[in-house]
């Protein structure tokens, strides 16, 4: 049997609509949003459905929004085909819907978190004050002493999304961006692109969000790794549940490891990768990442029949 790696969007691949069409095929998709709804006290469901997309787009909206579609979509897949994965892993927000699907968190849990996840980073910078930017074709050995040039206590600018060799997400302070971006023009990257976003995500500017998050997963019971994910913040698989608050910690002021991840996984033999949830952003990255390695984006029922014949 071929090794798989189930893999989890993050941030940025929310839209309106998505999940709504198995929502309204299966009656236990239906029940799962039905329960979120609920535990969120909010019409979570219309807000995926209907939008509208600025409401969608915040923070505090879209984490448990994106988790509960790639779990409901998720959950039609196993109820399709009988997978079994070898590891799991997820892009920032992502991570928390491999830990839930790993069997670590509660359905309930996971959302509540998230939920709070997204306030917190919301509530951690003031607005407009801190931001990300993406260089397209970085050159890091000019990057990185440009970086370390700048950055001083809250004039920061770090690199927060390691995705692929030829992208990478700077975050920080807005004018420590600006001030990067402009010292590295014509010598450092290709493009850059400031990305709509509220905040500096995966950054030291986040510290005060990842102690008050830390507070809250100490709060909740925590299950068994039923499936080994591997983690932003070390590439490295989890095995052991003692670890993994100490991971979702950090992970909120440190590096997504994104392009070292997809090559640990495939180094441990994974051949086949799927990724459940809207949108292909993890499967466009995986084909520059490990472009030898089958990738499939499952969103809607027609992707899960489809990959029948490539799941052996």
């Amino acid at each position: 049997m071929k090794k798989i790696g189930i893999i989890f969007p993050g941030q940025g691949s929310q839209k309106v609509g998505m999940g709504k069409r198995l929502y309204e095929t299966f009656d236990y998709v239906k029940s799962l949003y039905k329960k979120a709804d609920e535990v969120l006290g909010f019409n979570i469901t219309e807000l995926c459905f209907n939008g509208p997309e600025d409401e969608l787009r915040k923070t505090y909206n879209t984490q448990p929004a994106l988790l509960l579609t790639s779990y409901a979509i998720w959950s039609v897949l196993k109820e399709k085909i009988d997978i079994k994965p070898t590891f799991v892993a997820g892009h920032s927000l992502g991570e928390w819907s491999a830990l839930l699907v790993s069997g670590f968190f509660t359905f309930e849990d996971a959302l509540m978190l998230t939920r709070k996840r997204g306030l917190f980073m919301e509530e951690a910078c003031p607005k407009g004050k801190g931001g990300m930017v993406a260089l397209i074709g970085p050159i890091m050995e000019k990057v990185l002493p440009v970086l370390k040039e700048i950055s001083h206590d809250d004039y920061i600018c770090v690199p927060a999304n390691l995705n692929a060799h030829d992208q990478v997400v700077l975050s920080g302070d807005i004018n420590a961006l600006k001030e990067a971006v402009e010292k590295l023009k014509g010598v450092g990257y290709k493009k850059a692109v400031f990305l709509n976003v509220s905040g500096p995500f995966h950054s030291p500017l986040m510290k005060a969000a990842a102690d008050r998050l830390n507070d809250e997963l100490n709060k909740v019971p925590v299950g068994e790794l039923n499936i080994p994910v591997v983690s932003n913040v070390d590439a490295e698989p989890t095995y052991e549940k003692e670890k993994v608050k100490d991971k979702l910690y950090r992970q909120m002021f440190s590096p997504v490891l994104w392009e070292d991840s997809v090559k640990r996984m495939v180094k441990e033999g994974v051949e086949i990768f799927l990724e459940v949830g809207p949108q292909k952003v993890l499967t466009n990255l995986i084909k520059k990442i490990a472009p030898d390695v089958l990738c499939i984006s499952v969103e809607e029922l027609e992707d899960i029949e489809s990959i029948r014949g490539n799941i052996p």
